[in-house]
């Protein structure tokens, strides 16, 4: 009986392994991919709610045609009287080069300095730039996985996040590719005024968490 179980097992297991692969190979036969597909139109709220902060101005960034980044807008707070800046930026198709994008979208396109890596347990990598009195914290909130600041790294989690079954349904389905290449492009900025660049960085990394919570659960629909 055991055997007879098992064997009719594993044919079950080869047929839908087999069916699996008629339709990849029949989605790529007779639908082959046009590229990446347009995704969904995104709007940034007006107001986002930051721990401990209050939020003083928000406004729309410019966003240049054609280009990877299709919406953008930027956010102000204040707590005791320190000011923090943050700008997003709804991201399509990119390889998560975070260094890439500051030089090609922001202030810092002139800038000769290297972000530094840093990890935060459970959040994931952000990076850090001293830039014209200013600390900088930025990094790419990905749709799936931890946060990334390197290619190496949003691309590791495209091949590790990404293989799910909603995920493949969404490509034979026509509506893009299996691997999601967006971000939610996150960059903090306060001032170097009267704070040392260590007190700074403590006060971007916890701003940090908290928008990362926010945002990670409220990521686009693709």
């Amino acid at each position: 009986m055991a055997i007879t179980y098992w064997k009719t097992a594993r044919i079950s297991i080869l047929a839908v392994t087999f069916t699996g692969v008629l339709l990849v190979v029949g989605k790529l036969t007779f639908y082959p991919s046009t590229g990446n597909l347009a995704a969904t139109p995104f709007e940034f709220p007006e107001s986002v709610p930051l721990a401990e902060w209050q939020m003083q101005n928000s406004a729309p960034l410019e966003v240049k045609k054609p280009s990877e980044v299709k919406a953008g807008r930027k956010y102000e707070y204040q707590k005791n009287n320190l000011a923090l800046e943050i700008e997003m930026r709804y991201v399509v198709g990119t390889s998560g080069d975070v260094e890439s994008m500051m030089k090609g979208h922001t202030i810092l396109k002139s800038s000769p300095g290297k972000l530094e890596l840093a990890n935060t347990q459970r959040v994931g990598f952000h990076g850090i730039l001293q830039q014209q009195n200013r600390l900088y914290l930025s990094s790419c909130i990905n749709p799936r996985g931890r946060t990334t600041v390197t290619d190496e790294q949003f691309r590791y989690n495209r091949n590790t996040r990404d293989l799910q079954f909603n995920r493949i349904l969404f490509w034979l389905s026509g509506r893009g590719n299996i691997q999601d290449k967006r971000c939610l492009w996150t960059q903090m900025s306060v001032p170097l005024d009267k704070r040392t660049p260590e007190n700074a960085k403590k006060i971007l990394e916890n701003a940090w968490v908290s928008w990362y919570e926010w945002w990670q659960p409220r990521f686009p629909e693709p």
